[in-house]
């Protein structure tokens, strides 16, 4: 029996068990208003009650895990929160990939994130102009749309904690390999530092390129930020040149490390 046929039979007997289970619930409630229907009433509505728990309950559990196997064989970016646990056993995050509702969702948290980040180093003008013109809800949407991106998603109790984008393409020369994918921008919510999210998210973007066939991960990294720095070397990055990095009208220097994938999976 394949999957979606499974999917229909579980679906057709949760719909069963509930309308059971208000079955069960009128009779008893017309068992206890009614002293003409007596105990057999009684028996009937609370049978009809229990076979519809049973037949229900059970079955969306099955269901759930079953759409939830069939989403992690078909789509390689979907990760259940309990692997991101495996990773790092402090990680509240469920990671998935971003969907085109999540765009507004996204368009705050890439703004706070960003100016969380870099505003005590930067002008208030060249923040604004950054922003509006990278973290628009119109532009993430169309960055989720593009085939050439992919946007993960670190969620808690469905509110977005984290992201990490990938894009492909415009590789520079100082970053050697047969295919390359770039990792643009990894942030946490500033109140979920520290709970292994950015690792988790880290290990994402790796997993979604090796699948792709990348073999080297290279990114951008402003020299004035130690902390991402460190945290790109000690995710085993490593540091091929630099590149101009305009925020607003201020030309500044990333500096461009890189990751050999290979080393991922040995």
């Amino acid at each position: 029996m394949n999957e979606t046929t499974q999917v229909k039979l579980l679906r057709g007997a949760i719909i069963l068990g509930l309308a059971l289970l208000v079955c069960g619930h009128i009779i008893l409630g017309v068992t206890f208003a009614s002293d003409d229907i007596g105990h057999q009433g009684f028996i009937l509505g609370a049978a009809l009650s229990a076979f519809g728990v049973v037949l229900s309950l059970p079955t969306k559990i099955y269901l759930t895990l079953l759409l939830m196997e069939h989403e992690e064989k078909t789509n390689p970016n979907f990760t259940r929160s309990a692997d991101g646990q495996a990773r790092r056993g402090t990680s509240v995050a469920h990671i998935r990939t971003a969907t085109e509702e999540d765009a507004a969702r996204l368009s705050e948290i890439a703004r706070r994130t960003f100016v969380d980040t870099f505003a005590a180093d930067n002008t208030e003008e060249n923040m604004r102009l950054h922003c509006d013109a990278t973290y628009s809800e119109a532009l993430q949407l169309a960055e989720i749309q593009d085939p050439n991106r992919l946007t993960l998603l670190a969620t808690h109790e469905w509110n977005i904690v984290g992201f990490v984008q990938l894009r492909w393409g415009n590789t520079p020369e100082c970053v050697q390999a047969k295919s390359a994918g770039e990792l643009q921008r990894l942030y946490v919510d500033k109140d979920w530092h520290g709970k292994g999210i950015a690792q988790d998210l880290m290990q994402a973007a790796i997993d979604a390129m090796l699948h792709k066939g990348n073999d080297v991960m290279w990114l951008g990294v402003w020299e004035h930020n130690p902390r991402a720095i460190a945290f790109y070397k000690k995710s085993g990055f490593i540091e091929v040149g630099s590149h101009v990095f305009p925020l607003g009208n201020d030309p500044q220097r990333d500096i461009i490390m890189m990751k050999p994938l290979a080393a991922a999976t040995e």
